[in-house]
């Protein structure tokens, strides 16, 4: 399926013009849309992908622009395949109510609620719980886990209709979702409207700080629209008669964070971390071109020295490990699909289809033990401790696992 995109000329959160392309990824396909055998033949663009610098503010987000309802019409994530993510939303909830203290028994919502592990465990918490997300048949799973979903897309307009119906939440959350929204200040508008002085919004998200710091540059995706820092957060918020309350750090998904906002002059005090994390990245030259630079060419001599290592290896069996939207970055910019025979993932659900526009396919994991690859490329290289020891077989047997990022390893 053909999805569309445009090219974004204003900043996102301050309106600016005044963008500058600072970081050139190599073009590829919205990063999650593999594909089934019967639509092998279907066309899939290469969109550019690049970094824009707003001069304004000092945000960072995409230059070309997918349409995100395309891509969550078909989306097949689940919450449960990403490894530890479970236990990070039981921490993340039990660190909420004991910080924040919201009214027990409140209602919790979730806007992006996927399978609704995290609501769960605020139900758990003795909270009234109920998430919104339009992804086909993800209702179903969050059943399973005793948790109402709206099969909606929420805006500004359902937010006034849902109050209406609902009442006030205590909490609203949504994670991994902020950054991927193109209009966000609807989005903000939306979640302002839900809330009241006693009311918190939080939301986590990779954070773009520890995203190069921690070197996770393959997180650089076209869903992914924003590439937040805090000082322009702090100012869009306040420019949305909002404020942004606490900041969290965690090394979710290579480099994330939880950020926490109430209605301007609501009940709680602005945590110092806000702050420190604000003098964090201006110590570090963030919001300016001189950070891009660093991690440009930090990326590049990455990339020579991966294909490099590849050519020394011409003639052996290479498989990659991992069919995830980050596998895709990392596939085209370091040109590596033409070194790797297949893919394999333990998610059942990317089992049987085909990379994005390279159509490389995807196997369950077993498939190294029969097919016997001489190395496997962890494209999932975040999770390699664990991946490594479940299947420590496969090296016992001889094979190699390949760290491609934050630098190459050979084990």
């Amino acid at each position: 399926m053909k999805i569309e995109h445009y090219r974004r000329l204003d900043c996102r959160l301050c309106g600016s013009k005044d963008l500058s392309k600072e970081l050139e990824l190599t073009p590829t396909p919205p990063a999650d849309s593999y594909v089934d055998k019967a639509n092998l033949n279907d066309k899939q663009d290469l969109i550019p992908l690049d970094l824009y610098l707003c001069s304004g503010c000092g945000h960072t987000q995409i230059g070309n622009v997918i349409d995100g309802k395309a891509v969550y019409d078909n989306y097949i994530y689940e919450t449960a395949s990403t490894l530890g993510l479970g236990d990070h939303f039981k921490d993340c909830v039990e660190t909420v109510m004991k910080q924040f203290s919201p009214k027990q028994g409140g209602l919790v919502l979730d806007i992006g609620s996927n399978d609704g592990i995290l609501l769960k465990y605020f139900k758990d918490q003795g909270m009234e719980a109920i998430g919104i997300d339009p992804m086909p048949g993800i209702g179903e799973k969050a059943a399973e886990n005793g948790i109402e979903t709206l099969p909606d897309y929420f805006d500004e307009e359902y937010a006034v209709n849902f109050r209406e119906k609902y009442g006030s939440p205590r909490v609203i959350c949504s994670n991994n979702l902020v950054a991927d929204t193109d209009d966000l200040s609807g989005f903000v508008r939306g979640v302002k409207n839900l809330m009241d002085e006693d009311s918190i919004f939080f939301f986590e998200t990779f954070y773009f700080y520890l995203q190069v710091n921690n070197f996770v540059w393959d997180f650089t995706y076209h869903e992914h629209y924003s590439y937040f820092t805090i000082k322009p957060l702090v100012q869009y918020f306040d420019k949305m008669e909002m404020e942004l309350i606490d900041v969290t750090p965690n090394l979710t998904k290579g480099g994330s964070m939880r950020v926490t906002v109430q209605l301007k002059g609501g009940t709680r005090k602005i945590n110092p971390s806000v702050e420190e994390q604000i003098l964090k990245e201006e110590k570090e030259g963030f919001q300016t071109k001189k950070v891009f630079e660093r991690y440009s060419a930090k990326i590049q001599k990455g990339k020579k020295e991966f294909q490099e290592y590849m050519e020394s290896l011409a003639g052996k069996k290479i498989v990659g490990y991992g069919a995830s939207a980050t596998s895709t970055t990392l596939l085209y910019h370091y040109d590596m699909a033409g070194n790797l025979d297949y893919l394999v993932d333990d998610f059942v659900a990317k089992q049987g289809l085909f990379s994005p526009g390279n159509h490389l396919e995807v196997y369950p994991s077993e498939e190294i033990y029969s097919n016997k690859p001489d190395y496997v490329v962890i494209l999932a290289w975040r999770y390699h401790e664990k991946i490594i020891k479940r299947h420590q077989r496969y090296l016992d047997e001889g094979g190699h696992f390949i760290l491609p990022l934050p630098e190459l390893i050979v084990i």
